[in-house]
């Protein structure tokens, strides 16, 4: 897989994250791209206070491996398209899980490794609009 392929396709993901939470603010996405590893990073403001600094935020970590980002790269158009619509329900779905489980309350914060299954799309899926 050439880099720059593989970059646009980080980039992609990047957007399709950046509307998974609501925020009163606009997010903060980064990635860590460590080749083997990469780490995409979701930050939000859960409650606005007219001091900014005073914001607070959640953060949400998702860990690929560096084959998952390449079997990603080389799906075609509406597979990965497929992949982001599963993805952002699985931060969703774990987000509310700890949420619920009371693990967040004083540390916003939630990090966990993307399944081989998230990738595992029909060749043809139905693809819908979140």
């Amino acid at each position: 897989m050439d880099q720059p392929e593989r970059q646009q396709r980080i980039e992609e993901l990047e957007l399709a994250v950046a509307g998974i939470f609501e925020s009163p603010k606009a997010p903060t996405i980064s990635v860590t791209d460590e080749e083997s590893v990469l780490y995409l990073q979701i930050s939000w403001v859960i409650k606005s206070d007219a001091d900014t600094t005073l914001d607070s935020r959640c953060v949400c970590t998702i860990r690929f491996t560096g084959a998952q980002i390449d079997r990603y790269a080389a799906m075609d158009t509406a597979q990965r398209l497929h992949v982001q619509q599963r993805l952002k329900e699985l931060a969703r779905e774990r987000f509310a899980a700890a949420n619920a489980a009371g693990s967040l309350q004083d540390d916003c914060a939630l990090e966990f490794a993307a399944g081989d299954d998230l990738l595992d799309v029909p060749d043809e899926p139905n693809v819908e609009k979140y």
